[in-house]
């Protein structure tokens, strides 16, 4: 199949998302890439957001829903519509987000010059009364596992996959609570190849955040549990000092949602990482004999 002709599946999760989701599902229909289909996985919505999707429904048969009774998380939703897709590729989208116009045709290019089966893309952000500005993603291209075993990678709504790399690795992990796309991103890359394309392609919208993305202490269990999962290959590949890293950023987290157990914790974490790093013993102790000298 002629890759610019691939038929991309648009996953978009909701929930509650009544006053959105228009918004997201038009900036799909406005794409320059015309081969495309939109899944909306609804995650139980009390409101009426079915009901606005399947108004669209009606007025453009490249829309299809996937309901459920009880809300059981972003990360089932978008599972549920990865297994619906007709597509080649899939490309997720936040029901609060929206796609620049050329967005999936960039993408799409990137992935048909480069031959990958991951591309990701710079964004825009929207901070509650600020200008729109650009939000700087790292630019992950080629062999990339060393470097997402480091830090967070790509974001959901700029990432663009074969259907095939994600069921190659079981789908997305329903069970990690919080950074879902950091985890993705690992597992991804240990298999394959990233392209990236250096346009901002979509606007992620932090003003319609709600509160459980907003909670610090979510973040910081989410971020442990990552390094956890993935704690054997961050050592072997990354080193203890990435190690010690993560905890200080888990701390971090932590103390922004005051919980100080939880804070004093991943300090200790972080700082017996540092010791048992051997360059960073040599370093202290020359450092400390550098004052010495000095003082002398």
């Amino acid at each position: 199949m002629d890759s610019l002709k691939a038929l991309v599946s648009v996953v978009i999760p909701a929930y509650n998302r009544a006053d959105k989701i228009e918004a997201s599902i038009r900036s799909v229909q406005a794409q320059t890439y015309p081969h495309w289909e939109i899944i909306v996985s609804d995650d139980g919505s009390k409101d009426n957001t079915v009901d606005v999707v399947r108004k669209l429904m009606k007025e453009d048969n490249r829309i299809r829903i996937v309901t459920r009774e009880k809300n059981a998380g972003a990360q089932s939703a978008r599972n549920s519509g990865v297994r619906e897709a007709a597509g080649e590729w899939i490309a997720f989208l936040d029901s609060d987000d929206q796609w620049l116009t050329d967005s999936l045709e960039r993408r799409m290019r990137i992935a048909h010059q480069k031959n990958v089966q991951v591309v990701h893309s710079n964004a825009y952000i929207l901070h509650p009364g600020k200008e729109m500005e650009l939000y700087k993603v790292p630019a992950l291209s080629g062999q990339v596992y060393k470097q997402v075993l480091r830090g967070e990678g790509p974001m959901f709504p700029c990432l663009l996959i074969k259907k095939s790399a994600l069921e190659a690795i079981g789908l997305l992990d329903e069970a990690i609570i919080s950074y879902q796309e950091w985890d993705t991103a690992i597992r991804l890359a240990k298999r394959f190849e990233f392209g990236f394309e250096p346009q901002p392609t979509f606007i992620y919208d932090y003003r319609t955040q709600n509160a459980i993305s907003r909670d610090s202490n979510r973040a910081g269990r989410g971020y442990e549990q990552i390094v956890k999962k993935h704690l054997g290959e961050i050592i072997t590949h990354a080193g203890l000092e990435v190690w010690s890293y993560h905890m200080w950023i888990a701390s971090q987290w932590y103390q922004k949602g005051n919980s100080k157990g939880d804070y004093w914790r991943c300090r200790l974490l972080s700082l017996s990482g540092k010791c048992l790093n051997p360059k960073y013993v040599a370093k202290t102790i020359l450092n400390g004999l550098r004052k010495v000298v000095k003082a002398s």
